[in-house]
């Protein structure tokens, strides 16, 4: 059910107790329609852009018909909570004024990254030791739970996750290994999951320079591949195909070396 039915549904309900400006449905309905397409959030700033004053945004959540989930940013009542609800709002609060659909062509995002894009991914176990965002330029949350990384993310380091923009499996990893938060059994750990569930090619932990040199068992001995390398070579110049054992990539052995 939508946020919007849900929360008429809730408004109907609660007439009884409530004596309701002429005002309200109006700014209930501007505000469910926020919400319907930002998983049931909307903030204060997009309120006020869509003509309902603070204090009607007030009114609605000392009516109980919103719920404040941090300053400047609530919830729709009857919407199922999620494990997510943290981060959506802390995103939503980096630029409050504007929707999340209005943010979809930034062309540099506020990233979910660390932890928190690990919890998205399904990747590990991790404690989620509050809210990470990277940006490109310079943002502070007054927040104490929310950590907002300075990085610049290319366009292949993220993807956009049920409207949120989260790191890719292997960008997260590697931020998690850069950040020495974590011993290496627990980033071996996070690695064998998102390999295991099919988020990360085992090729790619092998290529990653962070990752090997983080987890060095995931590269292949250098001296053996460039003997390999050569050995190849050679054969191919002398018009040979290469046996078998030389063909085979040192990225084959990968998720066999993580496992180990």
């Amino acid at each position: 059910m939508s946020a919007l039915v849900l929360a008429l549904a809730y408004f109907n309900s609660s007439l009884r107790c409530n004596i309701c400006s002429m005002d309200q449905p109006d700014a209930l309905e501007a505000v469910a329609s926020l919400a319907e397409r930002q998983w049931g959030m909307f903030t204060t700033a997009q309120a006020e852009a869509r003509g309902v004053p603070r204090t009607d945004v007030a009114r609605l959540v000392r009516r109980e018909l919103a719920r404040r989930l941090r300053h400047g940013v609530h919830m729709m009542p009857g919407v199922p909570s999620s494990p997510f609800e943290d981060i959506r709002a802390e995103w939503l609060a980096t630029d409050p004024a504007r929707t999340a659909g209005e943010r979809r062509d930034d062309p540099e995002p506020v990233i979910v990254s660390d932890e928190s894009a690990a919890l998205i991914h399904g990747m590990g176990d991790l404690p989620p030791g509050g809210v990470h965002l990277t940006s490109a330029r310079r943002l502070q949350s007054r927040q104490q739970w929310v950590t907002i990384h300075r990085r610049h993310v290319t366009d292949r380091e993220y993807d956009w996750v049920d409207g949120l923009p989260v790191t890719t499996p292997r960008r997260t990893l590697e931020d998690l290994a850069e950040s020495g938060r974590w011993e290496q059994s627990q980033l071996r750990a996070l690695a064998h999951d998102a390999v295991t569930h099919g988020l990360i090619p085992a090729s790619d932990l092998v290529k990653s320079p962070t990752l090997a040199r983080v987890l060095p068992e995931l590269a292949a001995p250098a001296s053996h591949t460039a003997l390999r390398q050569r050995l190849s070579n050679d054969a191919r110049e002398r018009g040979v195909d290469p046996p078998e054992n030389l063909r085979r990539s040192p990225l084959d052995g990968a998720q066999e070396r993580l496992q180990a």
